[in-house]
C-alpha cells in the first residue's frame, strides 16, 4: 500500500469519477484505475462496483475511504512538521469549518499581517467534531470550533465570537416574502445539510427535533460549494451562517424564530502548553469582532 494509490482512491471516492480525479490529479486515467485495482489485489476486497457509467463504493471501499483521508491528513501533517523543522520553525496547526473560514479567516490574517507578519500557521478545513478528535490526537494544535454546550474539561476554550444561523433560498421562493422562519414551515421543504461532523447541523437539527418534525434532507455534503449551488438552482433551501448569508447577494436569508446562534470559540487541549505563536494567535483572536 501507497500514500499515492491511497491519494488516487480518496480523490476518486470525493468527485465519484475516475476521470475527473485523473483530471483533478493531473494524471492518465489508467494510472488511477491501476492504482485502486492494485489496492483491491492487495487487500483481496473488491472496493468500487463499476458500472457501465460511473460506479458506487463497496461497504469495504466506504471503510478504507474513511481511514485512508485520516491516514492521508495525518501523512501531511508529518510532513509539513518535518519540513518547518528543516526551517527551525514549527507552524501553528490550526483547524477551522469551512463556513466559519469565510467569515474568520480574512480578518485573522489581516492582523496576522498588520501585528504578526511572521506569524506561521498550517490552516486545515473540517467539520467540527472531526476538528475534536485531531486535537485530542495531537494532529492539530488548535482550531475553530462552532459549540452550543461547554466543550469537555480537557480543552481550554477562548470565545471568539458568535454567529447567527440563517435560512437561505433563492429570493423568489415563496417562504422568503417573510421576515423570519420557524421549522415548522420547512417541514417538506428540500434541504440540503452538511454532514453529521458539523455543529450547524446539529444545532439546526435541535430545532426540527423540539418541533417533533423530521426534516427532508435531499442532500448531505461536507463541501460548502455544493450548498450554495443547490441553494442558488433552486434545488433546495438550507442553512448558513449570517456572515456568509449577507456576502450572497442573489439569496435571501430569514432568521429562525426562535433565533439560532452559534457559539465560535479558539481551543487546545488544556495538557499541553501554548508555545509562543499559539499565545500570539490568542492575542490576535482576542482582537476579531464578527457579529
Amino acid at each position: 500500500m501507497k500514500l499515492q494509490q491511497l491519494r488516487y482512491f480518496t480523490v476518486t471516492c470525493r468527485l465519484g469519477s475516475i476521470s475527473r480525479a485523473a483530471e483533478a490529479l493531473h494524471v492518465s486515467q489508467p494510472s488511477v484505475s491501476m492504482a485502486i485495482r492494485e489496492l483491491e489485489r492487495e487487500f483481496g476486497v473488491a472496493l468500487i462496483a463499476r458500472r457501465y457509467q460511473g460506479f458506487s463504493l463497496t461497504d469495504e471501499g466506504a471503510i478504507l475511504q474513511e481511514m485512508a483521508e485520516s491516514l492521508l491528513r495525518h501523512a501531511e501533517h508529518v510532513s509539513g512538521r518535518m519540513q518547518a523543522l528543516g526551517r527551525r520553525r514549527r507552524p501553528v496547526r490550526l483547524g477551522v469549518p469551512p463556513m466559519i473560514g469565510t467569515a474568520l479567516l480574512p480578518a485573522l490574517y489581516r492582523e496576522i499581517a498588520r501585528r504578526y507578519p511572521d506569524l506561521p500557521l498550517d490552516t486545515e478545513e473540517l467539520g467540527t467534531k472531526t476538528l475534536i478528535h485531531d486535537l485530542r490526537e495531537n494532529v492539530l494544535d488548535m482550531a475553530f470550533v462552532s459549540h452550543h454546550a461547554p466543550l469537555p474539561p480537557e480543552f481550554d476554550t477562548l470565545p471568539v465570537t458568535s454567529m447567527e444561523i440563517v435560512w437561505c433560498a433563492v429570493k423568489n421562493h415563496p417562504l422568503a416574502r417573510g421576515s423570519a422562519i420557524c421549522v415548522r414551515q420547512l417541514e417538506d421543504e428540500p434541504l440540503v445539510f452538511f454532514q453529521s461532523s458539523f455543529s450547524l447541523r446539529e444545532l439546526v437539527m435541535q430545532q426540527f427535533d423540539a418541533a417533533g418534525i423530521t426534516p427532508r434532507v435531499l442532500h448531505a455534503t461536507e463541501q460548502l460549494s455544493t450548498v450554495e449551488s443547490l441553494i442558488r438552482s433552486g434545488t433546495a433551501t438550507g442553512f448558513l451562517l449570517r456572515p456568509l448569508a449577507d456576502s450572497l447577494s442573489d439569496l435571501a436569508a430569514l432568521p429562525l424564530d426562535p433565533p439560532v446562534r452559534a457559539q465560535v470559540s479558539l481551543v487546545w487541549r488544556r495538557s499541553r502548553k501554548p508555545f509562543r505563536d499559539m499565545n500570539r494567535l490568542m492575542d490576535l483572536c482576542r482582537q476579531i469582532r464578527i457579529s
